[in-house]
């Protein structure tokens, strides 16, 4: 789920009460609405720019302040319902909800979204419902894939979706995130193969150098969440081209 508009959804008076509420120092809680609290905007097109008018919410961008007062804005999102089924970053939040079945899972969902929904009607902050997107997971092959609510919107589960830059599928194989990062891997290593040739080109230290800083870097992306060890011969098969991404980066 993606809150919509972000920091212009901030609220002054309850972002000083929120800080309140979590224990922060009262001067500190001061200050933020402080920094919320004089602001004014213009809007210019072309070369007509209209009055300026006052700013009754919303936190400027462009501030390294305005994330983090963000987040300690939208915390309680991750204390509603199951907390241990909440994460979250930035303006993206994701809601796991286990069961014994996708059928008992949907509505548990459902449920999850309708309360965050909820809470974000009376705090100011609204979900797009365009951007959320649902998916299932089970170890064997589904009969049913039930949607899931966002209000009036049924959402239906994706066959793949990405969550901070790594691709999840039903299976949790990773076999499309590893696809997809080493297909990048792979057309960064062919540039840097283009650059070398037996008579010209760089010396064999620098093309290693370039490597590790432009090829490795793509090739393990999130390979914390993925990698899982040596005891898992049955990863031999998704990670077949990883060791050709690198053999094409050094090759002349």
């Amino acid at each position: 789920m993606d809150v919509q508009g972000a920091f212009d959804t901030v609220m002054r008076n309850r972002l000083v009460l929120r800080l309140r509420e979590q224990g922060w120092p009262n001067h500190l809680a001061r200050w933020a609405g402080s920094f919320m609290g004089g602001r004014s905007a213009r809007v210019r097109y072309q070369d007509t720019v209209t009055p300026s008018s006052p700013l009754q919410c919303g936190l400027p961008q462009g501030s390294p302040v305005s994330p983090i007062l963000f987040l300690l804005y939208t915390e309680p999102i991750y204390r509603l319902g199951n907390p241990q089924g909440r994460f979250g970053y930035a303006d993206d939040t994701a809601i796991l909800s286990i069961g014994d079945t996708v059928e008992e899972t949907s509505i548990m969902a459902s449920s999850s979204i309708d309360e965050m929904v909820r809470w974000g009607a009376a705090n100011g902050v609204s979900f797009d419902p365009k951007k959320t997107e649902v998916m299932h997971f089970s170890r064997s092959k589904l009969r049913t894939t039930p949607a899931v609510r966002h209000g009036d919107v049924e959402k239906h589960p994706e066959a793949a979706l990405r969550w901070l830059g790594i691709w999840l599928d039903s299976r949790l194989s990773f076999r499309i995130h590893v696809e997809k990062w080493a297909a990048k891997a792979k057309a960064v290593a062919y540039h840097l193969r283009g650059l070398t040739n037996t008579i010209h080109g760089p010396l064999p230290s620098a093309v290693r150098s370039a490597v590790k800083a432009c090829v490795e870097p793509v090739l393990l992306h999130g390979s914390e969440a993925w990698y899982p060890g040596k005891t898992r011969p049955r990863w031999t098969q998704p990670m077949k081209d990883l060791p050709s991404v690198i053999s094409i980066s050094y090759r002349e």
